[in-house]
């Protein structure tokens, strides 16, 4: 609701090692909530563009793990768009093939199973998905879910927070590196104005998923 007021749009990877992880589920969950949901089980570099330009969604893709690796030009599309100073490519356009710049910056959820290329999955908060064990109980999900009203909150919230969310500059926890710092950070600033137990859930949720990542020697 509040990404185009930064220059960092968070993505969010939901994987699992195995099928029958809660992801189906959980990006249906997220999609009744987000705002301008528009969900795929697949999609082409033109139409990430192209849908983006218009709409300017948040683009759910499940399956990502079956065609996302090994398309270079899927791959460097969808790397660009998570900063506002990249997130630009170049297209020829109509009959004169006049070249028109198309804007690639929208919040992105991604679903699959394994692992994403490497460039993507450092521009996201990975969330690992398991199955749930013999002794564990969820409540399902409903069909009938309709979470209008909560988006309908998280609007008014937003455009009555919009100058506070600009201008925030939170306490970033200093186990993130630089790309994890800047993913986080309009997250946490929307949790320290939320108040309450979500400043201190949301430090918690950014050190545990992305604090102290395990990176190759350079």
């Amino acid at each position: 609701y509040s990404f185009e007021l930064g220059d960092i749009t968070a993505y969010l990877a939901l994987l699992s090692p195995e099928k029958r992880c809660g992801k189906t589920t959980a990006l249906t969950l997220v999609s009744k909530l987000c705002h301008k949901a528009l969900p795929a089980s697949n999609v082409s570099p033109a139409a990430v563009f192209r849908v983006i330009e218009e709409y300017s969604p948040t683009l759910l893709v499940d399956e990502a793990d079956t065609f996302v690796a090994g398309k270079e030009e899927l791959g460097g599309i969808l790397n660009a768009g998570f900063n506002r100073e990249t997130a630009y490519t170049l297209r020829c356009h109509g009959d004169d093939h006049n070249v028109k710049q198309y804007n690639l910056y929208a919040p992105k959820l991604f679903a699959g199973i394994g692992k994403l290329p490497d460039t993507l999955g450092d521009r996201c908060i990975i969330v690992p998905m398991r199955r749930k064990l013999p002794g564990e109980t969820v409540e399902r999900l409903r069909g009938d879910l309709d979470g209008s009203d909560f988006r309908s909150k998280c609007m008014r919230w937003t455009n009555d927070n919009s100058f506070e969310i600009n201008f925030a500059d939170p306490e970033v926890p200093e186990q993130l590196d630089d790309r994890a710092s800047d993913i986080w950070r309009p997250l946490l600033a929307i949790a320290d104005l939320a108040g309450g137990a979500w400043p201190e859930d949301a430090h918690q949720a950014a050190v545990e998923l992305s604090g102290n990542k395990d990176d190759d020697e350079s």
